[in-house]
């Protein structure tokens, strides 16, 4: 009945209903079995507030009289609800986007790929803005994950993110786990469609997240990077020097992929297979054998990158022997070149008469395209300048910075030499 009467168009009355329902909390769970019975009295759209709060009871008591019914619900609500409500009732909305997203993973693909379109749409009813990342945005990228719908996923990724809000008044609480969480699966989504070094730059977000604990994503995070970096790079890039002290102790304790890496370094693909074989099981159990494997068959991309360096010209059958595969398999070496020339990696001719393979200079002559994207680039990097620029003259202009350098410096004239000495590189 206060649902009813209370969900209005005035913010008073929503408040008045959003402090009655915090407040029967406990009488809700208590009585979840009659849940569903109102929720059919409930308009989607003009008792959202009421509905995400009677929703996020049931998932919290997991108690649901017909699951496949109350998922196809929420899948509703969640498309339907109004945006004003949504944002008074963050708490319970982003408990109850929880609660459907392991409802999804849980029933199968099929709900998986049902879930997507409305999380998409919970996604942006609870940003304030689009460069707002909030909890959901790692609960979309999960189910993407599991269902395998790399490229849609990707295209959330596609958005840049610069702002992170703590306050619930602004949005939804951001908790180190739901920051981790969406760099992590933002970089398994990119590692998925083949854009490695968009994947290698969002697992450096997450390892260089500050930290006084080591949390199990980063650990998860830290063998992913070794992994992808020496598909990449053809080596093991060190983290940066500000991760934190616990991040770079456990880099030194990787196991199996501090092994790995040491084996691609000596360019040793024997003992690569033989870490695969005897680490086969840990390996599979932090699910990255296809990494793994992948890592392994990059050490022959990165030693005829290598030869390109040194040779103009080079038969089939001294590249298969330069990278370690029998004279007798040009096919697989014809097909390895093939991809890495389609791919961009080097630039190379193939004569299959002669069977010799003509090492060429990349190309200087800068084309249209790469002239837009250049210009598009810098136009990008000029934006970001602005908003560090801006971000600056907030933080040094703000009371607290100010009391702090205050302090600092033993007197109000010294916050004026803190504020005179201010560089952007002490954040």
């Amino acid at each position: 009945n206060q649902i009813h009467t209370l969900s209005t168009r005035n913010d008073s009355d929503l408040k008045k209903l959003k402090d009655y329902l915090r407040h029967e909390q406990e009488t809700l769970k208590n009585n979840v079995q009659q849940i569903d019975q109102a929720l059919q009295t409930l308009d989607l759209a003009q008792n959202a507030l009421g509905i995400a709060f009677l929703l996020a009871a049931q998932f919290s008591a997991a108690v649901f009289q017909d699951q496949q019914q109350t998922f196809a619900y929420v899948g509703r609500f969640l498309a339907a609800a109004d945006e004003n409500q949504v944002k008074k009732a963050l708490i319970p909305f982003v408990a109850v986007c929880r609660g459907y997203a392991q409802m999804a993973v849980d029933a199968g693909q099929s709900a998986m790929l049902r879930s997507l379109v409305p999380l998409r749409s919970a996604v942006e009813k609870v940003q304030p803005s689009a460069e707002m990342l909030t909890p959901v945005h790692a609960e979309f990228l999960r189910v993407c994950l599991k269902a395998k719908a790399y490229h849609i996923g990707v295209r959330l990724l596609d958005q840049p993110i610069f702002n992170i809000s703590m306050s619930s008044a602004n949005c939804s609480q951001m908790t180190p786990q739901s920051f981790l969480c969406y760099f992590y699966y933002g970089a398994m989504l990119r590692v998925g469609m083949k854009q490695y070094h968009q994947a290698v730059q969002l697992l450096l977000v997450v390892l260089t997240c500050p930290a006084s604990c080591l949390s199990a994503i980063q650990v998860d995070a830290y063998k992913k990077y070794v992994l992808v970096s020496l598909r990449v790079y053809g080596e093991l890039q060190p983290l940066p020097v500000y991760a934190s002290h616990i991040v770079q102790r456990c880099a030194k304790n990787a196991g199996y992929a501090a092994e790995l890496a040491e084996a691609f370094k000596r360019g040793d693909p024997a003992a690569l297979q033989r870490i695969l074989e005897e680490k086969g099981q840990a390996i599979e159990a932090d699910s990255n054998m296809g990494l793994a494997r992948q890592a392994v068959d990059s050490l022959r991309r990165h030693k005829v990158r290598l030869l390109t360096n040194t040779y103009l010209t080079l038969s089939l059958v001294e590249i298969a022997k330069e990278i370690g595969l029998e004279e007798s398999k040009t096919a697989e070496v014809e097909t390895l070149l093939f991809d890495m020339i389609s791919e961009g990696e080097i630039n190379a001719r193939i004569d299959h008469i002669t069977g010799n393979v003509s090492f060429e200079d990349d190309q200087d002559d800068l084309d249209v395209g790469m002239v837009n994207k250049m210009q598009d680039k810098l136009h990008q990097i000029m934006d970001l300048a602005k908003r560090v620029s801006a971000f600056e003259q907030e933080v040094v202009s703000s009371q607290a910075y100010i009391r702090r350098s205050a302090a600092l410096e033993g007197g109000g004239a010294g916050a004026v030499s803190a504020l005179g000495s201010y560089d952007i590189m002490d954040m």
